[in-house]
């Protein structure tokens, strides 16, 4: 928490690494030597070597992660500019096979190939992670059982990963479904307190299933470590401008429902598997489908369901200072997600070379804007 009693956030984003030809390439130990001296800890290695992991600091305002996202996918751009290379933003690559890539040399990641062994050889998906600080325990966990409702909305915004392995999937987040292959993933079970949220940690790693909470990889969950909840169920967004939109809303959901709490309203809750169903249908539609209004029992288009979700953050945003930022999803609406754009690209006659050329193009657009 802030010393005005705003929520902090922390954004990290992971890039895919790619050559010449739009491949992936394995870079990362090259790229950390020379990005470090820059970047410091922002920057670190994932599970696969064509990954590149960036974090911000402690955030105030979106506006401050905004600036350091900035940064660090421009300073990534120009280190990998001499070496004919670039950063791409996407969900999954639109071609390269997941047979060909390397695990990066880590212990951490080799003892994960060795319990996971092919679930996470195929795990060539980059995510988007938003922390928000609730430093109460209890307020904690009672915004993560609210705030699950809106994860399918969310994820319908960010849908980036329309292709596999050179394959139009028919889904437009084809990433939730490998990440779905991972254990303790998903929409999180309600939990009535903090401590049996610790218990149920504590028991995985007494009988062997885990070594620590960060393998419980729900799609929000209380962070081990850190006095935050970590959004994750979001594909990565190709513009900035979308990560910050989806960081605000994120940042924005967690300060109403904490404001109706302080006032005494409850937000409902509902069965993780009704959420599922929701999630099912932003995996397979994005914004162009319609989710369910448990409330109302009916479906509802997933656009009026992202302008409802607007008017219900509304009296928030002003204080959040980010209004300008969760406005966005208006332009979103406009232009279509990543996915959409990507689908588009081949159904104007491109191959998935020309999808991945626009990922490398509209990862750098803000700094086209700033530039105008």
């Amino acid at each position: 928490m802030s010393k005005n009693g705003l929520l902090t956030i922390g954004v990290e984003e992971e890039y895919q690494i790619i050559d010449g030809s739009g491949q992936l390439r394995s870079h990362i130990d090259t790229l950390l030597a020379a990005a470090t001296p820059k970047l410091g800890e922002k920057v670190k290695r994932e599970m696969m070597q064509s990954v590149v992991e960036v974090g911000t600091s402690i955030c105030e305002n979106v506006d401050q992660a905004r600036d350091q996202l900035a940064e660090m996918r421009g300073t990534l751009a120009d280190l990998l500019e001499p070496e004919g290379m670039r950063i791409a933003c996407a969900g999954t690559h639109p071609f390269s096979r997941w047979q060909e890539q390397q695990i990066t040399d880590h212990d951490r990641y080799k003892i994960l190939e060795e319990e996971l062994q092919d679930v996470v050889r195929s795990l060539v998906i980059f995510g988007l992670h938003v922390h928000v600080a609730i430093p109460d325990q209890e307020h904690r966990i009672e915004v993560l059982n609210e705030a699950r409702y809106f994860l399918p909305h969310l994820l319908a915004l960010s849908t980036s990963s329309p292709f596999w392995m050179g394959r139009n999937t028919g889904l437009k987040s084809y990433r939730s479904v490998i990440w779905s292959n991972f254990p303790r993933t998903g929409i999180p079970p309600e939990l009535s307190s903090f401590d049996e949220y610790e218990n149920y940690v504590q028991l995985l790693v007494k009988t062997g299933s885990i070594d620590n909470g960060k393998k419980i990889w729900w799609d929000l969950r209380a962070h081990p470590a850190f006095p935050t909840l970590e959004f994750r169920v979001c594909d990565m967004p190709t513009r900035l401008d979308e990560t910050i939109c989806l960081a605000a809303l994120m940042q924005a959901i967690c300060a109403k429902l904490l404001r109706l709490r302080a006032n005494n309203l409850g937000f409902r809750k509902y069965m993780p598997a009704l959420i599922a169903e929701n999630k099912w249908r932003a995996v397979r539609y994005g914004i162009d489908g319609k989710l369910i209004d448990f409330g109302k029992q009916e479906e509802v288009p997933m656009r009026d369901l992202a302008i409802e979700l607007l008017a219900f953050v509304d009296d928030v945003v002003d204080d959040l200072g980010s209004r300008r930022a969760v406005e966005y999803v208006n332009t979103i609406l406009a232009e279509g997600t990543s996915a959409d754009r990507q689908l588009r690209v081949v159904q104007e006659g491109g191959d998935t070379r020309q999808v991945v050329e626009m990922l490398a193009r509209e990862t750098l657009l803000h700094r086209e804007a700033a530039t105008r």
